[in-house]
Formats: structure tokens, C-alpha cells, sequence
């Protein structure tokens, strides 16, 4: 029974990681919903998408380096809960998440260039390392909030998730305007995020095209 269910999370081990991912970008449906505390609401569904996005490695090596960064990782993010206002547990909780998502974005690289036709997870891990792209400039964005309080024009109801939301309008080259980059730092990190949603979409399709063409031939 066990060995089944193992089978069958490394089977959907990319859907698994993108629904959970997809669940932390509706948080602020959840929080509507529920009624619960933001920050725990936030802090659940962060679990959930480095529970589900672990599951993507594959070596022992990897799997033991990716578990070790996603305990880490929660350990930060509820401690940071459990004593709201800690900056050296902010500090350390978006040091361990960087290097977990940027890990799993090497990752995903890695099983990418091993897959010889186009299938179901050749779709879906471009689409799961673009959101994991949205996830690290959120942490970044956070960081330099740190360094800076004012390196943002703030909206009502501005909390953590809104890093996140403003690094997928970034990447998306959305920009809708209710949250504004005021300092170099955070224009800087604007900017490269537009370039890299912009030039990620082409080297996506690219690849596609050329994978298809390969596998026709």
C-alpha cells in the first residue's frame, strides 16, 4: 500500500506541484472565504506548495538536498508564525526559501533536458518553473521591503502574499499600477523580471517547436 502511494505521488509529482502552487496564487480567495487569519492562511498554503514541489526531485542525492531545504523552510515559516515580528526569522525564512525554489527551478532544468518527446510533463514543467520564477521574485521583493520599507507605494490590505502577486504582474508584464516599485532596487528587479516573462515565453515556445519537429523527423 505504501509503495503504491509513493508510485503514484511520483507519478503526478508535476501536477501535484502545480495545483499547489495554483492554491497559494488563490489565496486571497481563501482568506475571503474562511474568514481565518491572513497570516495563517498564508503560512498553510506556503506549506503546501514546498510539501508538493519537493516532490519533483528525483536522485537520492537531490531528494535528500531538496528535503533537507524544504524542512528548513517550514521550520522558518512557522516559527516566523509563531513569533510574528521576528526580522532575523523573516531574514532566515527568505534566505532558505531562495535556495529551495532556486533549487527546484535547477531542478526542473535538469529533468527538462532528459525528456526526448513531447508529453504531458514536458507541458507541464515549463509551466511549473515559470511559476516558481513568480515565487522567487516574490521573496525578493519581500527582502528588499526588509532592507527598505518604503520601497513600495503600499495599498490597502498590503500583507505578505502581495510580494507575490506583484512578482507575477511583473513577470507577466501585467502591471496594473495598484502597487508601485519606488526605489532602484525594487524598479531594478522590476525590470528584469518583465525581461525574463518576456524572453521565458519565447525560449518556451521555442523549445516546443523544436522538440515537435525532432519528434515528427
Amino acid at each position: 500500500m505504501r509503495g503504491r502511494i509513493i508510485a503514484t505521488l511520483t507519478d503526478y509529482k508535476y501536477v501535484i506541484a502545480l495545483v499547489s502552487v495554483f492554491n497559494f496564487l488563490l489565496t486571497p480567495i481563501h482568506i475571503a472565504v474562511s474568514g481565518f487569519n491572513p497570516g495563517y492562511v498564508i503560512v498553510t498554503n506556503f506549506t503546501l506548495v514546498i510539501l508538493g514541489s519537493s516532490l519533483i526531485a528525483s536522485t537520492k542525492l537531490t531528494k535528500a538536498f531538496t528535503y533537507v531545504l524544504g524542512l528548513l523552510t517550514l521550520t522558518a515559516i512557522w516559527m516566523e508564525f509563531a513569533h510574528e515580528g521576528s526580522k532575523p526569522l523573516t531574514i532566515f525564512r527568505l534566505v532558505i526559501s531562495f535556495a529551495l525554489f532556486t533549487n527546484l527551478c535547477i531542478l526542473l532544468l535538469g529533468q527538462l533536458r532528459k525528456i526526448k518527446q513531447v508529453n504531458l510533463q514536458f507541458i507541464l514543467m515549463p509551466i511549473l518553473g515559470f511559476l516558481f520564477l513568480g515565487l522567487i521574485g516574490g521573496i525578493l521583493f519581500e527582502a528588499i521591503d526588509i532592507a527598505d520599507p518604503n520601497s513600495f507605494r503600499r495599498v490597502a490590505h498590503f500583507y505578505s502574499y502581495s510580494f507575490y502577486y506583484f512578482s507575477f504582474i511583473s513577470i507577466t508584464t501585467v502591471g496594473y499600477g495598484d502597487i508601485t516599485p519606488l526605489t532602484a532596487p525594487t524598479q531594478s528587479l522590476t525590470l528584469v523580471l518583465n525581461i525574463i516573462g518576456q524572453f521565458y515565453l519565447a525560449i518556451v515556445i521555442a523549445v516546443f517547436v523544436g522538440k515537435y519537429i525532432n519528434v515528427k523527423s
